[in-house]
C-alpha cells in the first residue's frame, strides 16, 4: 500500500502527454519570429501565412493535421474558455470585420500568441490584451484532448 501511495497514478512519460505536444508546437511556432509573411505559404523555405504556421508546426509536433483555412481550423477544434487556455492551444480572430474566422494563432502563455500578421510583416508575438486582437478575438480552440 505505501509504495502504491508512491507511485504516480498517471505513469506516462510528461514528453508523451498531449500538453506536451502542444507546448512542442508552440515552442517550434517560436523559433520562426521574425521570418517574413508568405502569402498562401506552408513551410519555412517560402515562408508561411498564418494558417500555415499553425498547421506545419502542428503537424511538426506529431499533432493531428488541421485543415488548411483558419475558419476550418476553428471548426476543427474544441472551444477552449480563454480562463482555461493552455500552451499550444489556438486563438482566432476577425480581422475583416466580417464577424468570420479570418486569421489564427497560437497561444504560448502569459497573455501572448505567435502569429504570421500579413503581407510585409513579420512572424512575431503579441499580446491578446492589445485593442486590436481584443475587438477581434473570436475564440480559442484546442485540437487535442488532454486528458
Amino acid at each position: 500500500n505505501f509504495i502504491a501511495h508512491l507511485a504516480p497514478k498517471d505513469p506516462t512519460p510528461i514528453a508523451l502527454k498531449p500538453i506536451a505536444k502542444l507546448q512542442e508546437a508552440a515552442i517550434s511556432a517560436i523559433s520562426f519570429v521574425g521570418k517574413p509573411y508568405f502569402w498562401g505559404g506552408t513551410n519555412p523555405d517560402d515562408g508561411f501565412d498564418c494558417s500555415g504556421l499553425v498547421q506545419y508546426v502542428l503537424m511538426q509536433s506529431g499533432l493531428r493535421k488541421l485543415p488548411r483555412t483558419s475558419r476550418d481550423m476553428y471548426d476543427a477544434s474544441s472551444p477552449v474558455e480563454v480562463e482555461h487556455m493552455v500552451v499550444g492551444d489556438l486563438v482566432f480572430f476577425d480581422t475583416n470585420n466580417t464577424k468570420q474566422v479570418n486569421h489564427v494563432g497560437i497561444y504560448v502563455g502569459e497573455g501572448r500568441f505567435i502569429h504570421a500578421p500579413s503581407t510585409g510583416k513579420v512572424i512575431r508575438l503579441d499580446k491578446l490584451a492589445q485593442n486590436y486582437w481584443q475587438k477581434n478575438f473570436i475564440g480559442a480552440g484546442r485540437v487535442l484532448k488532454l486528458d
